[in-house]
């Protein structure tokens, strides 16, 4: 819609610079692609410099006009055409009326269609046999005619009166125009029409030009119908077509060095080559400075008003005059909607044009819209305008271009999102400012290490109901990466039930331990209630109550991605990943939430931490020093439904209460199990049953 608008809108509001710019394209074209080729069914006689020196100044006496015209008679030539007007009766009228009462020539008079120039100069004469006017010509205001002294010579009639851009290039002339209810048709016009009478016979009184339109437009190829054309019963089969003013387009095909031009004094003095001549159209007029007919056409901003006229006299030869057809609004409009659905089809296919080349398509899509019309215009006799075409093309595809890179965006911020949700957020920004790769990418970092896994949860996953495991996972998954982000820390990796936080040594950061180990301690308490048992629970119960365990390590690990470019795994390997894990399982033995490596331990302050003796690491081949941190008793609750459950299956009728606390009992143990000094230790009263 807004390309639609953006293409339309400028039509509407500023026809005046729209036109100007296809007509200002439209004369490249003419320079472009006009032909060298030798014209000679046309020959210009040329009142020259030369000739104005030999014969001397304009106005020349009409005895000297009619030599001119006699002696042209008797070169053969076909038609003469007069691009000079013959107002006023001078002496020598008979002379030259007696000459073209022989030859039969075409003579110029001008209409003024200039509400501001309003002249009754000579007489008018020439209109054609049809009677009235048609709608699309213009009326005129006034006319320099014909003197009465050489009409009685009957000559053929045609007017010389141009269409002037708001450039003051010619580029129309009006087919017909409108005075008293009569049709007056153009020069080239008439000068074609007397070509096709007799040459030894005089010519009838006016011309046979009819009008056409509506409904008659079938008779153009692929419903391509001029607004108006006219015909001739003396040339049957020709098809004049003119635009919704009444003009009929000079086709500028032919270069100025195609014409053949003599000098009006070589013909005088009988110095012309005669074939040149022989059976030619040949058109009289004025090229000399001074003589006041000068006009600007697509190839020159001087030239003689002739070259308008013998431009379109050669067009109507070649049946070639341009002109836009009837129905190019609705042509157009199919035109912008294969537009836009080539730049759905380029932007939308599942290897799609990316959105920052959409406008280039569109660039390259109008630069074909002009490609095409001069084709048409050099081509096929087809003025096409295309600023609406291109303009639809280049905004349509910028708008589409914002889309896209609006939906684009979208998209990335989803998937930025959705990447934050799986990795480490500096992971995935990093993802989202680079290209895929396929190499490993590592890289040491100074780390606290992390790792929490609920205990029994597998016999949760395995006897229980799946979507009451899922929430349970889903409200601790949410808990847990709430706690680590509140402290600093990054959630590397969720494993089912089991997370792996980092938190990185980096400037600013050099308390991470601390954070580290405050995390842990929330996240201990805030999954109390999470994980407390639904109902009574007994020691042979295949689901025994969950409880968290986590184990805290720091020193230097190897964090990066690694894996082909089509699937990539991200993962912080080392030693302190590798003993938070097995401390971490640990804790289960040893009836602890909390247990704390020894790197890690050595940046808290001794008062923080319990020391837990030595021991030998599973899988790690050398002991560890391990702490609780201090007051992990408080960090510890019982579980009331495992506890209700034990008390009743043993016959005790101990309060519950009582099972709150934390005693030392005996329990056999040796080091090969991990447990130093022989058979005692500490044990809690836990919801596994510890």
């Amino acid at each position: 819609m807004i390309a639609a608008l953006a293409a339309l809108l400028p039509g509407a509001w500023f026809p005046q610079a729209v036109d100007g710019f296809e007509e200002s394209a439209g004369d490249a074209f003419w320079r472009l692609g006009a032909s060298s080729q030798a014209e000679r069914r046309v020959v210009l006689v040329d009142i020259d410099e030369k000739s104005l020196q030999a014969v001397g100044p304009w106005p020349w006496p009409r005895s000297t006009v009619a030599e001119l015209s006699t002696r042209l008679a008797a070169a053969g030539v076909h038609v003469q055409s007069f691009d000079i007007g013959f107002t006023d009766s001078k002496p020598g009228d008979e002379t030259l009326a007696a000459a073209w009462s022989a030859t039969h020539p075409v003579v110029a008079q001008v209409l003024s269609i200039d509400p501001a120039v309003t002249p009754t100069a000579g007489t008018l004469a020439g209109a054609l046999i049809t009677p009235g006017c048609p709608r699309f010509a213009p009326a005129s205001y006034g006319y320099y005619g014909t003197a009465d002294t050489l009409l009685v010579a009957q000559p053929a009639l045609g007017h010389i009166t141009p269409t002037v851009g708001a450039d003051g290039v010619v580029r129309h002339v009006p087919a017909l125009i409108c005075r008293d209810g009569k049709a007056y048709p153009s020069l080239a016009l008439t000068t074609l029409w007397r070509a096709a009478q007799a040459v030894d016979q005089a010519p009838p009184r006016a011309s046979d030009w009819r009008w056409h339109g509506g409904r008659e437009a079938s008779l153009f190829a692929f419903g391509l119908a001029p607004a108006a054309w006219l015909t001739s019963a003396s040339l049957p089969g020709l098809r004049v077509p003119v635009d919704e003013q009444g003009n009929m387009r000079v086709p500028y095909a032919l270069k100025r060095e195609a014409f053949a031009s003599v000098s009006a004094s070589d013909v005088l003095s009988g110095k012309v080559d005669l074939p040149l001549l022989r059976g030619a159209i040949v058109l009289v007029g004025a090229t000399a400075f001074g003589m006041g007919d000068t006009v600007a056409t697509p190839h020159g901003g001087i030239a003689s008003g002739l070259e308008v006229h013998t431009q379109a006299v050669v067009g109507l030869l070649d049946q070639n005059l341009p002109y836009t057809p009837r129905n190019w609004a609705w042509i157009q409009a199919v035109l912008m909607a294969l537009t836009a659905a080539a730049l759905l089809l380029v932007s939308t296919r599942q290897r799609g044009v990316p959105a920052k080349r959409l406008p280039l398509v569109g660039l390259l899509l109008g630069v074909g819209f002009i490609t095409v019309a001069g084709v048409a215009l050099l081509q096929a006799g087809l003025w096409l305008p295309w600023v609406p075409l291109v303009v639809f093309a280049v905004v349509g595809s910028v708008s589409l271009a914002t889309v896209e890179h609006a939906l684009t965006r979208a998209q990335r911020e989803r998937l930025s999102a959705h990447l934050g949700a799986y990795l480490p957020a500096p992971v995935a920004k990093r993802l989202m400012a680079t290209d895929p790769s396929g190499s490993l990418q590592l890289e040491q970092r100074n780390i606290s290490v992390v790792v929490a896994d609920i205990r029994n949860f597998t016999a949760l996953a395995t006897h229980g109901q799946p979507d009451e495991v899922a929430a349970l996972l889903h409200a601790f998954c949410c808990e847990a990466v709430d706690v680590v982000e509140r402290h600093g820390g990054v959630v590397e990796n969720v494993m089912g039930d089991s997370i792996v936080a980092v938190w990185t040594a980096a400037a600013g950061r050099e308390n991470h331990a601390q954070q580290a180990l405050a995390a842990a301690q929330e996240l201990v308490r805030a999954t109390r209630s999470l994980l407390a048992s639904r109902f009574p629970v007994a020691e042979d119960s295949l689901i025994q109550p969950l409880a968290l365990g986590i184990g805290l390590e720091s020193g230097i690990a190897i964090v990066g991605s690694f894996g082909p470019a089509r699937r990539r795994a991200h993962a912080a390997l080392g030693e302190p990943v590798s003993v938070a894990s097995r401390i971490q399982q640990m804790t289960a033995d040893l009836s602890m939430p909390i247990v704390v490596g020894p790197q890690l331990a050595a940046q808290l302050s001794p008062e923080d931490l319990e020391p837990l003796g030595e021991y030998l690491l599973e899988g790690l081949g050398k002991h560890y020093t391990l702490f609780a941190p201090a007051g992990w008793s408080d960090l510890v609750s019982v579980d009331s439904n495992w506890a209700s459950s034990v008390v009743e299956s043993a016959d005790h009728a101990a309060d519950v209460s009582e099972w709150s606390g934390w005693s030392e009992v005996p329990r056999p143990g040796s080091p090969s199990q991990g447990v130093p000094g022989g058979s005692r230790t500490h044990f809690a009263l836990r919801r596994h049953g510890a």
